[in-house]
């Protein structure tokens, strides 16, 4: 006499649904699909600020990335995935009802973060709150791509220039170059250096700090020395910066004017990128990640 197959859940669980983890994925790609319509309007503008917008013409870079950093976490994400979470419907709304606020209002930069918002929603509903902890950096990378607020911006580039002036006209005057300060401004035999928005710094810190993060979460080691790893971009992005205006002004000294404001400013540009990501490795080098230390989860 045949017996069939007994299978035993322990108590208070239920058995898994065959399937289900599929289920999941596919109910959520297709929401993903329908929130890609949803916020059409929100992404062409998007691109359109990549294309325009100095500040953050990296921007098409990073959701590439963002779906590398889920790739890289994929067999973990898929050991984690779990019954959804009621709280994922809720933030969903919530990101919804924040995009069209945004809409009604004429504020871009809020529907840019709703969606990323409504990602991690979409994340909790359908495949729980493990997975969507192991899922979070790659989706939280994506706020990387969208603009800060304007006022924000303002204050920032006005103060980083600022401070770029003051300390990079103090440096040049120290190699001995002849100058006075006024404002922004650095003026010189050989003539005038204004510190406009392109030299505060800001496009650079912006880069940065996105390349810190990733540079960060890639690293293995303890906690809170990837945490000293990511500040480290920002005084590191303004120090290069400061070098940047020192040299300029030793080479509108020796020069003239016409040339720093030439090939040799936007090739500084580049520079002091490198400058800043080789300041990083160096940070990174300093806190001996590789001595040892578990890597966080």
């Amino acid at each position: 006499m045949a017996q069939g197959r007994v299978t035993t859940t322990e108590p208070g669980k239920r058995p898994p649904r065959a399937g289900a983890g599929a289920g999941a994925v596919w109910a959520g790609a297709l929401i993903a699909a329908l929130a890609a319509v949803v916020y059409a309007r929100t992404f062409v503008t998007l691109w359109g600020t990549w294309l325009t917008n100095p500040n953050y013409s990296h921007g098409y870079l990073i959701p590439p990335v963002a779906a590398f950093l889920l790739w890289l976490e994929r067999k973990r994400f898929a050991a984690s995935v779990s019954r959804g979470t009621p709280w994922g419907l809720a933030v969903i709304a919530f990101a919804l009802l924040g995009h069209l606020l945004s809409i009604r209002a004429g504020v871009f930069m809020t529907q840019g973060y709703s969606f990323v918002l409504l990602l991690c929603g979409i994340a909790l509903l359908f495949f729980g709150g493990r997975a969507t902890r192991v899922a979070w950096f790659g989706i939280g990378y994506l706020v990387f791509m969208l603009p800060m607020p304007p006022f924000l911006m303002n204050v920032v580039s006005f103060n980083l220039k600022l401070l770029a002036a003051r300390t990079g006209s103090a440096i040049a005057a120290k190699m001995g170059i002849p100058l006075v300060r006024s404002g922004v401004t650095i003026h010189m035999p050989a003539g005038s250096l204004r510190i406009a928005d392109p030299c505060s710094g800001l496009r650079s810190l912006i880069a940065l700090v996105a390349l810190g993060a990733l540079f960060a979460y890639l690293t293995k080691g303890p906690l809170w020395k990837r945490i000293v790893l990511f500040a480290a971009a920002v005084p590191l992005a303004v120090i290069a910066n400061i070098v940047r205006i020192a040299v300029l002004c030793a080479v509108a000294n020796v020069w003239g004017v016409d040339a720093a404001l030439g090939f040799f400013h936007d090739f500084s540009g580049l520079l002091l990128f490198l400058i800043a990501f080789a300041g990083l490795a160096i940070v990174r080098k300093l806190l001996r990640f590789e001595g040892g230390g578990k890597e966080a989860a």
